[in-house]
């Protein structure tokens, strides 16, 4: 279910703070941003010789804001068809206001777009990002 017609930049931007802390699997969102053309060769490089998670996902944001509304529709199409692997799920506390990824994502108006599950890989690159 929609709940916003924010553009993509802007609803990345919005959550930027939260993906950098939570997102995982960052492999799989790279690869996929490799594999649609979002990323280049010397970025992914770039990007796997970060030390760690936060640094990494960091750049990966970084990277697509800087691309603009185009970069970020994808890397919102990538979380929302990977999010089991690639977002966290906070823990359920009723008397807490926790940040919730998945209800984030859920909240973007996507284009609907035959060839979307079909385009994004179940892989994950073949070197470590640990």
């Amino acid at each position: 279910m929609a709940c916003t017609e924010q553009s993509a930049l802007d609803f990345v931007r919005s959550a930027r703070l939260h993906l950098v802390r939570e997102l995982k699997n960052l492999s799989v969102i790279l690869e996929n941003l490799y594999q649609q053309g979002v990323l280049g060769d010397e970025e992914v490089s770039k990007i796997q010789a970060e030390r760690d998670d936060y640094d990494k996902s960091r750049k990966i944001l970084d990277s697509v804001t800087r691309k603009g509304e185009a970069a970020c529709y994808e890397l919102l199409r990538i979380i929302e068809m990977t999010r089991k692997r690639t977002l966290e799920r906070p823990p359920f506390h009723p008397e807490t206001k926790m940040f919730d990824l998945h209800h984030w994502i859920s909240c973007f108006s996507f284009k609907e777009d035959k060839q979307m599950d079909a385009n994004y890989l179940q892989g994950i690159l073949k070197q470590n990002f640990d």
